[in-house]
Formats: structure tokens, C-alpha cells, sequence
């Protein structure tokens, strides 16, 4: 029997919503417009809000504190006809976006999902979508985005307050990377998987981020990381020497660069073996000492909530250098195929 809701006192209401999970709430908004009034009203607090952006496909992500990022919508670019097996009716999304279209709930492994499926929907969707959901729930903390590069160029939002973005795709031209980055001033956090091709500049805006990953780093790997700035970057496959590296552990030791520095950590590029002895051989090092820093250190890769292991930070594949001016300490492991620097505070 259907519960009328819109009867209740609010207080009973605003009780309601909150007990909703986050996909009960988003359906309940689209029902009519006294509805998403009263969601509007009930301010559902939600965590870490993830947009995800793609060429045919849409969705929306909550992310709660030592979890795991958990889809709450996807709204597909496809025949709702052929695909769904229902008849498409009108569907509303915003003031802006109106199409035909199928919309059903699903259990996935984790949570309850919204899927919607149009015909077509381009940047007024992902408008209309952004400023549905901005109004219905309340953040608790600064929002994700995770966009694909082919959706740099075309008209979508720019998104407030996000501090950590994902950037999909196979390839991608630094100066679109520029463009991109400069819509979102206060990142602190960037996951890169195309590769990234053009020339490195000092005013390049990817300078400014704090903690920066590569997934496809390629040589622009190795010049992003000879101008570093911040305090995390982690790449995988560098194309990297051992003459570079070197390089880049004297300029910490001397204070000519990487004064924000806590971690660098990547993998060496395929068939490439790193030889520890060229690295060290004009360094002054020092053994393992557990009187002046610890054994163990636990990685926080900042962009999801990936599970680590504790790295241990001894043995004879571990190497501790000291600043000179200020006598700060940091360790390096040093494998064929592995590499990490490690500032300790």
C-alpha cells in the first residue's frame, strides 16, 4: 500500500529521507515537484559526492569515510527500446533536461543503483544532472570528478569545490590538460590514466596540484617529476634512469628542490631493471638506525580508498639520506623493478 508521505509532518518527513539510502532519495526527487521540494527541505547529508563523466554515460557516486566509492546512478546514452525491454516515458531531470527514456532500480554487490536509459542527452544532462543533485543533498566535504578527456572540449559544468579529479581516456595533449585544470584552482589531488604528450613548462598548471598519480606516465613521467613541487606523485611504468634519479635525491639533500616533498613512489618502465649501485655511488647513506625513525610506513595513495600494506623501510635495499641544511631525514628503497622516497616528519 502506498505511504503518503507528502502528509507527514516535516519533522517525519526530514526522519524519513534520512533512513533513505542515497538511491531511494535521488528516485523519490524525480516523483514530482512537491517531492523534490521535500528532499530539497529534509537536507540529506551525504560524504564525498563523485561525478563521472563520460562520452554515452553519466553517473553519480557517494564516497563515505574508509569506504569504498559506491555508484548511486548511471544514466546510459543508448536505445531504451532495444536495451531495457520496457517502454520508454517521459523523464525529467532539472529544469532543463526532458527525454524519453526507461528508468529502473537494481541491486549491484554493494549497494542499491538508479539506472536511466535515453536515446541522447549531451552537456544539458550533465548540466541538469549536476544542479538536480546539488540541490538535494547536502556535502560534508569537497566533491570528486572523474571525467573522460573526451568531454574536456564540450559544454559541461564546471564543478564547485572539488579537490580531487580522475582523468580517463588513452591520450592526452598537456595544453587540454592546462585548459582543464585551470576551471579547477583548489585540487589537491589528481589521478592521470592517459598517457600525456607535450612539453612540460614551469608555468604548467599541473605544477600546482599536491599529490599527483600516472597511470600511463610514459617520459612525460620523468619531466613532471624532475619539476615536482608537491608532496605525493607516484607513476606507473616510469621510463626513468638511474642518473635521474640520482639527481633528483641530491636536490633534496642540497634544498634546491622538492622542499613540500613526503613520497615519491613508482614502478620502473617494462624490461628496465634499475641498478641500486649507480644510484648510490656519490651518496652519502646511511644504514637503517631505529633510534633516529621508523621501520614501517603505511602509503595513502589520497585519491580512493585503496587498502595497504605497511612498507618496511630497512634492510640492504634501504638507504637514508640527510638534508644538509636542516639535517631532515629521508629513506630510499631502491628494487630492479620498484622505487620509493620517503620524507620523514
Amino acid at each position: 500500500m502506498p505511504i503518503p508521505l507528502l502528509h507527514f509532518p516535516y519533522l517525519v518527513q526530514k526522519r524519513i529521507f534520512e533512513l533513505m539510502n542515497y538511491c531511494e532519495v535521488f528516485v523519490l526527487s524525480l516523483c514530482s515537484k512537491r517531492m523534490k521540494h521535500c528532499v530539497i527541505q529534509a537536507k540529506r547529508r551525504v560524504p564525498k559526492i563523485w561525478y563521472c563523466v563520460y562520452p554515452d554515460e553519466t553517473g553519480i557516486a557517494v564516497q563515505e569515510e574508509g569506504k569504498r566509492v559506491e555508484t548511486i546512478l548511471e544514466i546510459f546514452e543508448e536505445n531504451p527500446w532495444l536495451t531495457s525491454g520496457k517502454k520508454p516515458e517521459k523523464i525529467k531531470i532539472g529544469e532543463d533536461f526532458i527525454a524519453l527514456g526507461t528508468f529502473e532500480t537494481a541491486l549491484n554487490i554493494l549497494n542499491q543503483i538508479c539506472l536511466i536509459r535515453v536515446l541522447k542527452y549531451g552537456g544539458t544532462l550533465t548540466k541538469s544532472l549536476y544542479e538536480h543533485v546539488k540541490s538535494i543533498y547536502r556535502y560534508t566535504e569537497p566533491s570528486g570528478l572523474e571525467v573522460h578527456i573526451n568531454k574536456f572540449t564540450e559544454k559541461v559544468p564546471i564543478y564547485e569545490n572539488v579537490d580531487k579529479i580522475l582523468v580517463r581516456g588513452k591520450s592526452l595533449k598537456l595544453s587540454d590538460l592546462d585548459t582543464f585544470l585551470s576551471q579547477y584552482p583548489n585540487l589537491s589531488t589528481l589521478m592521470i590514466q592517459p598517457s600525456v604528450i607535450g612539453q612540460l613548462s614551469d608555468s604548467s598548471k599541473i605544477l600546482e596540484i599536491n599529490n599527483i598519480q600516472l597511470s600511463n606516465p610514459g617520459h612525460f613521467g620523468a619531466s613532471l617529476l624532475s619539476k615536482f613541487t608537491g608532496r605525493n606523485i607516484a607513476c606507473r611504468d616510469l621510463f626513468i634512469t638511474e642518473a635521474e634519479i640520482y639527481l633528483l635525491i641530491r636536490k633534496w639533500m642540497r634544498s634546491e628542490a622538492y622542499h613540500n616533498l613526503e613520497t615519491i613512489h613508482f614502478s620502473a618502465a617494462p624490461d628496465y631493471d634499475l641498478d641500486t649501485d649507480l644510484i648510490i655511488d656519490q651518496l652519502e647513506t646511511e644504514e637503517f638506525d631505529p633510534t633516529k625513525r621508523p621501520q614501517w610506513y603505511q602509503i595513502d595513495y589520497k585519491l580512493f580508498n585503496i587498502p595497504t600494506s605497511p612498507v618496511d623501510f630497512s634492510g640492504d635495499n634501504c638507504f637514508d639520506v640527510i638534508r644538509e641544511n636542516d639535517g631532515k631525514r629521508a629513506s630510499f628503497l631502491s628494487f630492479p623493478t620498484f622505487f620509493m622516497f620517503l620524507v620523514w616528519n
